[in-house]
């Protein structure tokens, strides 16, 4: 059986490459103070001052992890960027180029909350189960990033009255998926059950979605597939196939819902419209996740991978406001999608 990572892997190598290379043009988004110094944001980003924004960065770093493991045992079957995809990890991760981000984090207090933290978790926690040798040396300045984070995470799950659900980088499902993954994996026992709680307090009773009003018309994220791949990360296998069931509209086998249908997207060109690739990808990683879950929902899986086909060219395609952001997305999908066939959880 073929491997969707196997045939995306090589496609996105020199753009991940290019990505984690390339400084300008970047967005920053910074509280300026009225005694500030002028600002320079690629000099105050040592590890993350490329591809585009600081989120982009961090989650294109996951993505070459990945994929340097993804090859570490195909001698002779790597494409050649692969070690400048290596030096330029080892290079934009050293020790004290994490300490500074740490530091610019402790000094702006809400700076890419939640999206940015949550991908940071996440790359802090491959970081610390890669084989990789040359993210090894980087593993315990990333653990404390991610430590620092995590306690920032844990007051603001306290704080916050109720979720974002919009489609965008603030939906609060999304970025604790992702930071729930990685609690778990680097043991921050406190965060993992926040965010357990809170996922019950704030989804677990969701019941008819509103699926027609998915999606707006920048979305990256579905806000209802987002809760759900949430909540089966948390809830026992039969419960969270009850409460799919009530979830959706018409029931747990509504194939026929705008969430399992793919956006078309007119023009890649803007930065917001082309957003609907992202949501095709994010879909199929969900779908994928959730199919896996409910165990037998074989349609799910179809669906998945027909949202898949429908991006994935984009990943590697000639438009930066693409691919600046999308291997990641699309890297997520395909290993989703894959690990139905693999039987992984």
């Amino acid at each position: 059986m073929n491997r969707l990572q196997d045939e995306l892997a090589p496609r996105i190598v020199p753009v991940v490459l290019a990505n984690v290379t390339t400084p300008y043009p970047y967005h920053d988004s910074r509280l300026v103070r009225k005694a500030d110094e002028p600002f320079d944001p690629i000099a105050a980003h040592p590890a993350f001052g490329n591809s585009f924004d600081w989120h982009s960065s961090v989650h294109a770093h996951w993505t070459a992890v990945h994929l340097l493991e993804h090859f570490a045992d195909k001698a002779g079957g790597a494409p050649p960027q692969v070690d400048r995809l290596r030096a330029a990890v080892a290079s934009n991760l050293a020790v004290q180029n994490i300490t500074a981000e740490a530091a610019f984090l402790g000094a702006q207090p809400s700076y890419e909350r939640p999206y940015g933290w949550a991908w940071a978790l996440a790359l802090a926690a491959v970081a610390s189960t890669t084989r990789v040798e040359t993210v090894h040396a980087m593993r315990a300045a990333l653990h404390y990033l991610g430590s620092r984070i995590a306690s920032r995470a844990e007051r603001w799950l306290a704080m916050l009255p109720s979720p974002v659900r919009h489609g965008v980088h603030s939906n609060t499902a999304f970025a604790m998926g992702l930071m729930l993954d990685a609690s778990r994996t680097l043991t921050f026992v406190d965060l993992e059950a926040a965010i357990a709680a809170r996922a019950r307090e704030w989804f677990g009773l969701d019941r008819g979605y509103p699926a027609a009003w998915e999606r707006s018309a920048h979305d990256f994220l579905s806000p209802g597939l987002a809760e759900a791949d949430l909540l089966r990360r948390v809830m026992p296998r039969e419960e969270f196939g009850a409460w799919w069931s009530a979830f959706l509209a018409r029931g747990g086998d509504d194939e026929e819902s705008i969430l399992f249908a793919a956006a078309s997207v007119p023009n890649v060109s803007d930065g917001q419209v082309v957003h609907l690739h992202g949501l095709n990808l994010s879909r199929a990683a969900m779908l994928a996740r959730i199919a896996h879950r409910l165990r037998g929902a074989i349609w799910l899986a179809d669906h998945a991978r027909a949202l898949y086909r429908a991006s994935v060219d984009e990943a590697y395609g000639a438009e930066y406001l693409s691919t600046h952001w999308l291997p990641t997305f699309a890297w997520d999908a395909a290993r989703s999608i894959d690990a139905l066939g693999a039987g992984s959880n």
